[in-house]
């Protein structure tokens, strides 16, 4: 027989009410920000009890890691993929996974303009820890190994080449609000994929070797 602390809702409730909280916390916190959102509105929202956001994840940064977790998992299986298999090596598929998680994750630029770009983000050095100083470099080793084995051009900086791929990749999504209004940039599925699409054909134009399969 499985025994449970006191307190913990019953184990097949268990993803039920962590799934109902995700739901709600990217409902709120999309709308309103991190900051002007309570853990009590999170949880009146999703149905249960305040003390089930300390339960199930620590508090309300905790919340937040777990959305952001959730949402980029396959970005972090392809890249894991492409560095242990150098025959995996996939920059155009790594790119289109990881615009795709932005245009189906709105909440995802709010949350870096809001809460990490900005001096006062309450989850810069969250985000840095758990993300970018996991992800960054290993997206950056790839860069270096597609260089070293002639897939991009030799003259480029890995470093340098990561932000430029993540800021190509990442600021439509940011700069949508205004998009949207004064040149009419919609992301319905298919102007996502008409974005995706553009944006890969103006990033390995620019780093992709002659005659490589990236190109």
């Amino acid at each position: 027989m499985t025994t449970r602390r006191r307190g913990r809702p019953p184990l097949t409730a268990d993803s039920q009410v962590r799934d109902a909280l995700l739901e709600a916390a990217r409902s709120l916190f999309l709308k309103y920000g991190f900051r002007a959102v309570s853990s009590r509105q999170v949880a009146a929202a999703a149905g249960v009890n305040p003390a089930m956001i300390h339960y199930y994840f620590e508090g309300k940064e905790g919340l937040y890691r777990a959305m952001l977790e959730s949402a980029i998992a396959p970005v972090v299986a392809r890249l894991a993929g492409m560095l242990g298999d150098p025959a995996a090596a996939d920059i155009q598929g790594l790119m289109r996974t990881y615009m795709r998680v932005l245009a189906s994750n709105p909440w995802i630029p709010g949350l870096l303009v809001r809460e990490v770009l900005t001096a006062d983000g309450n989850f810069r050095q969250a985000f840095v820890r758990d993300f970018a100083s996991r992800f960054a470099p290993m997206l950056r080793a790839v860069i270096a190994r597609e260089i070293e084995q002639g897939r991009l051009k030799r003259d480029l900086d890995p470093a340098l080449t990561v932000v430029s791929m993540l800021g190509l990749a990442l600021f439509p999504f940011i700069s949508l609000p205004i998009t949207s209004r004064v040149l009419g940039i919609e992301l319905s599925e298919a102007g996502a994929e008409r974005l995706i699409a553009h944006t890969l054909r103006v990033f390995l134009h620019g780093v992709a070797a002659e005659g490589s399969s990236h190109a």
